[in-house]
């Protein structure tokens, strides 16, 4: 039967024509990339036999192929593609391929496009079907991943084959393709910046602009912001519909700023086997790099897979968000190994606040290695404080240095120096202190307000330099693992963005400035930890953060409450409380009846109840049996001289002072510790 040949043949090949010449008119920059495929693949003889082209989905490799190989057309050569998206993965699919009519037989150049897709085809091109071809015939392969290791192990391609990484496009580049679709130029520097240079995304925006110009609708305010591009474009990178489970295992990715093994066994609750397995595929993702700490997205997917948690639901998105963030902090807490990696991380966790993504740009900050400074790493660290605050600042630091070298941490971005904190700590009564007005504020300001206990520690985060994340991801880490932390005092300058404002939607209290010895306004954000430990306190504040509420991340539950009066006040009106505890009408008067002591509602008889159950403990407490003695006589069972006291308790009337004077204070330590922990200290 004859079947008489189709007039539409000549339309279709115009169609085809049209088509190619349009995608050559509106190719856009990558000259440095087609002159390295022109100098390696079209010269006699070729640069190479094998050039492997690999960059991740949606960096345009696809269509640098295209367009090269229509320049190899134009310049006489036969070229055969093989697309592997429509070609099966087995030696028969591949020859058949090669020879489906419409392409040469023996063509000059070959290019094997979604080169990615070969599977297990892979080793059979590499080990059969390559070998066998010509020197003359170069082979051109596209893939989102770089070859295996079995071509940079194997010697017979050490010569031959050559590898290049197709990276994203420069602003330039970006910007003309944007314009060449119609964009206008107000919404150009926007959209290039939201791209990252990834050709498709910047295709895609620039299509959803034109539907929604055309359907007379404002475009989104963010490419994210669009459901219908979210789930396209993660359509087109992923080139398949994940099941749950990686589903599930995308959304740690996105959440957290470097997923482990470990992690998602624990946010996903999932067999080791299984987390293994889905790391394995996470790390088989071309818009996803291997880091020493672990996996991390490309910013765009990141972006856009916590778009498409969101949108699919609130619960889901913010449950493993808090699951994520106790695990984290219970592993911080337990002050194992990794301390720094873990503080950054669970720092990184609140950026889920757009106030706190607008304050600290996190973008990139999963490439900082923040750790502790050793020895050889003084003098770039003293160079760098003394470059951003000054000689001056670098001369404490040394001298801070020298006497607590453990104080020091800094970043590392790609073996390089990003940023340092210098937080030192401090304990009441400590000598040898470096000469640094700071830390003397610190102590004293500390000492009136609430006096340390034995062993408790003040954090002077002294300087910082550097990415405000970077600073946050060490101050974390500090916060949660220097042991007996009672106060913290992190210091800040005017005019340093970021930092102060991060700060206070932390709910951290700005103190009142002090002057450095070098001139320099020092801003002090402090934080009070006894009574709420670091855990509570986090957890609170990631709650409030969680809501995404630019006016809600302040002032979270955190430590004590700021004490109503400073030491010596409060100390006096323990003594005046004891000598009025007999009458409630004078007692009803203390200035104790304001403070956490009693409760809001309390009145003099709950004041009075404190004051006994304090002399309790201490006539209870080995070795303050006698202070205790001296008050209850004193002041709440005895006669009312203190000479008749005195001869109760059976002491000399000076040596009664003295006890009586120790045991006023004594109880005022007491008190003071009861108020500030809410808790009976023993």
């Amino acid at each position: 039967m004859h079947i008489a040949p189709s007039p539409q043949a000549p339309r279709a090949d115009y169609r085809a024509g049209v088509a190619s010449a349009r995608r050559q008119r509106l190719f856009a920059g990558r000259a440095a990339e087609l002159h390295l495929l022109r100098e390696s693949l079209l010269g006699t003889p070729p640069g190479c036999q094998v050039l492997w082209l690999h960059g991740m989905a949606g960096v345009g490799k696809s269509t640098l192929l295209r367009r090269f190989v229509a320049e190899a057309r134009e310049a006489g050569k036969a070229v055969r593609v093989v697309d592997m998206r429509s070609t099966a993965p087995t030696p028969e699919g591949f020859l058949g391929a090669l020879e489906a009519p419409g392409g040469p037989a023996e063509p000059d150049l070959l290019v094997i496009d979604s080169g990615e897709l070969l599977g297990p085809l892979e080793s059979w091109l590499r080990d059969v079907y390559l070998p066998g071809l010509p020197a003359s015939r170069p082979v051109l392969v596209g893939a989102r991943r770089p070859p295996s290791a079995e071509w940079r192990t194997d010697p017979q391609w050490w010569d031959v084959l050559h590898t290049a990484v197709l990276g994203p496009m420069s602003d330039a580049e970006a910007a003309r393709l944007l314009r060449d679709r119609g964009v206008p130029e107000a919404a150009v520097p926007s959209l290039t910046r939201a791209a990252y240079g990834l050709p498709l995304a910047l295709a895609l925006f620039a299509e959803a602009r034109q539907q929604a110009e055309a359907e007379g609708v404002g475009p989104a305010d963010a490419p994210e912001d669009s459901p219908e591009l979210v789930c396209e474009l993660l359509r087109l990178l992923l080139r398949e519909s994940p099941s749950p489970a990686r589903s599930d295992a995308l959304a740690v990715l996105a959440l957290a700023r470097v997923t482990t093994e470990e992690l998602i066994r624990h946010t996903l609750d999932v067999p080791v086997a299984e987390a293994h397995a889905l790391g394995n595929w996470l790390r088989g993702l071309s818009f996803v790099q291997s880091t020493t700490e672990g996996l991390v997205p490309h910013p765009l997917v990141r972006r856009f897979l916590l778009a498409d948690l969101r949108w699919r639901g609130l619960e889901k998105y913010e449950r493993l968000h808090r699951v994520l963030h106790a695990h984290v902090t219970e592993r911080l807490t337990r002050r194992t190994g990794g301390r720094w990696a873990l503080g950054a991380a669970l720092a990184h966790l609140g950026g889920v606040s757009r106030a706190v993504r607008e304050a600290v740009e996190w973008e990139g900050t999963d490439r900082l290695h923040v750790r502790s400074a050793r020895a050889e790493d003084r003098d770039a660290i003293l160079d760098v404080l003394g470059a951003e605050h000054g000689p001056a600042a670098a001369a404490t630091a040394r001298a801070w240095w020298e006497r607590q070298p453990s104080a020091f941490s800094l970043a590392e971005e790609g073996g390089a120096l990003a940023a340092v904190l210098v937080a030192p700590w401090l304990e009441a009564g400590a000598t040898g202190l470096p000469d640094d007005p700071v830390a003397e504020a610190a102590l004293a300001r500390t000492r009136e307000r609430a006096p340390l206990r034995r062993g408790e520690r003040i954090l002077l985060a002294r300087w910082s330099t550097g990415s405000p994340a970077a600073a946050a991801f060490a101050l974390t880490t500090l916060w949660a693992t220097v042991p007996r932390l009672a106060v913290s005092w992190t210091c800040t300058r005017a005019g340093r963005p970021g930092l102060p404002t991060l700060l206070g939607l932390y709910g951290q209290r700005r103190e009142a400035p002090v002057t450095d010895r070098e001139g320099e306004v020092v801003l002090p954000y402090v934080q009070d930890w006894r009574g709420t430990g670091f855990t509570a306190w986090s957890g609170a504040l990631f709650e409030r953060l969680l809501t995404d509420d630019p006016a809600a991340p302040t002032a979270p539950a955190s430590g004590p409450a700021e004490a109503e009066l400073p030491w010596p006040a409060f100390a006096e009106a323990v003594k005046h409380a004891y000598r009025d505890a007999q009458d409630l009408r004078l007692l009803a008067d203390s200035p104790l009846l304001g403070t956490r002591l009693v409760p809001p509602a309390g009145d003099a008889v709950a004041l009075r109840e404190v004051l006994v159950q304090t002399v309790e403990r201490l006539s209870g407490s080995t070795g303050q049996r006698q202070l205790g003695e001296v008050l209850e006589i004193t002041y709440l069972s005895g006669p009312r001289s203190q000479r008749a006291a005195a001869s109760h308790a059976r002491l000399s009337f000076s040596t009664y002072r003295r006890r009586l004077a120790e045991a006023l204070a004594k109880a005022a330590e007491l008190l003071r510790e009861r108020q500030l922990y809410g808790v009976e200290v023993r």
